[in-house]
């Protein structure tokens, strides 16, 4: 299956070869899964207190003033676990 996601029409000759199917071992694909696993981990491990609350202040800060404080006390929390997964649109990060 081949998916377009551009507004341009897109036309493949007939027998392109897009890429090439192997039969794939089992302790290829647990070695494979293990590493997955690894570099997931690394990936989502949140960053440091002291760093999430300056990133959090900086991408955050004022912008739940609208909110109740019962409302905040629940969702900060919730945004403040995450807050790594923000886009900073200053650094591009």
């Amino acid at each position: 299956m081949l998916a377009n996601f551009s507004k341009e029409p897109l036309t493949i000759p007939k027998a392109t070869i897009l890429g090439v199917a192997e039969e794939a071992s089992e302790s290829l694909i647990g070695r494979i899964n293990e590493n997955a696993e690894s570099s997931t981990n690394a990936l989502t491990k949140p960053p440091k207190k002291k760093k999430i609350e300056n990133l959090y202040d900086k991408l955050l800060g004022g912008k739940l003033d609208h909110l109740t404080q019962e409302d905040r006390q629940h969702i900060e929390p919730v945004l403040r676990k995450y807050v790594h997964v923000f886009h900073d649109e200053a650094s591009n990060d």
